[in-house]
């Protein structure tokens, strides 16, 4: 009997992100941050300064995680917070430092040599057809309502 297409999408599915993981956790950990703060520092350096709660959703955690992953950071003096003057003064933002903006640049050049070791694996005549696939895939999984565990 067949397996079911489901389950099939599950199992290569799981096994690309476990082998991503993998991987990217050995590329970047010369960098001693972890993959949580590597995201979070990567949002940062491409989208600017951000409000914590618009950094939660954005990276898709609890605010009250991205809330240490930020404490941790702002203690090694990656991130700043600050408050806008001229608006909403109870409002948080979070920004890169200098150190910080160095980090981020050195990450993505990271993930942009990552991601060409795994392009020049791609046949040639097949990249455009995966990156199409890849972006049909995001696309359903962000018309997906968020679930949450009570």
């Amino acid at each position: 009997m067949p397996e079911p297409r489901s389950r099939q999408f599950h199992r290569t599915l799981t096994g690309a992100l476990r082998r991503l993981n993998v991987l990217q956790r050995g590329e970047k950990r010369c960098f001693g941050v972890t993959i949580p703060q590597c995201l979070l520092i990567e949002v940062l350096f491409e989208q600017g300064s951000m409000a914590a709660g618009e950094l939660a959703e954005h990276l898709g955690l609890d605010t009250s995680t991205v809330t240490r992953l930020v404490d941790v950071l702002v203690r090694e003096r990656v991130l700043r917070r600050s408050r806008n003057e001229n608006g909403d003064r109870r409002r948080v933002y979070v920004s890169l430092t200098a150190k910080g903006t160095a980090l981020g640049r050195k990450l993505i050049a990271c993930a942009d040599a990552y991601c060409e070791r795994i392009l020049q694996r791609i046949p040639e005549n097949s990249r455009v057809e995966v990156l199409a696939a890849l972006d049909v895939l995001v696309g359903a999984l962000e018309q997906l309502p968020e679930s949450r565990a009570a």
